[in-house]
């Protein structure tokens, strides 16, 4: 009796421990792949959060949203496009990291996809604006 306990104890580790690898090496889905929750353009999402970061963080963070808007600043790592910053005006920004680097950016109107995973500012401080931010992006064709 012993004995089939543990063989059964055993047996449950080993698919447990199989799951639990392949849940780890299975990574992210593509961003560019995933329809977008929202729509709108930088300036909109970085006010939305200086309005009411509460309620703000509550429907975007952690959800696929599609940013448009003026190309501020491209950062580059190792020589590749590792992301953008997008804005009209330099106090608000959204900050998105790339899934994977785009083969070339030019500067102008974008639109790009990301998960949002926060906001960087406070609507209570002497400082103006803030940063939203997105992670995993994608340029949207």
């Amino acid at each position: 009796m012993m004995k089939k306990i543990l063989i059964a104890v055993v047996a449950l580790a080993i698919v447990g421990g199989g799951i639990g690898f392949y849940m780890s090496q299975k990574g992210h889905d593509e961003t560019a792949d995933v329809e977008a929750a929202f729509s709108l353009s930088a300036d909109a999402i970085v006010q939305e959060f200086l309005d009411d970061e509460a309620a703000a963080s509550a429907k975007y963070i952690d959800q696929v949203i599609e940013v448009s808007g003026p190309v501020f600043e491209i950062v580059k790592a190792d020589g590749h496009i590792s992301g953008v910053k997008i804005s009209s005006d330099e106090f608000a920004i959204v900050n998105c990291t790339f899934q994977s680097s785009p083969e070339a950016m030019t500067e102008g109107e974008i639109k790009i996809k990301g998960v949002c995973s926060g906001f960087i500012g406070d609507s209570e401080s002497m400082l103006p604006g803030g940063t939203v931010e997105l992670k995993r992006g994608a340029l949207v064709k």
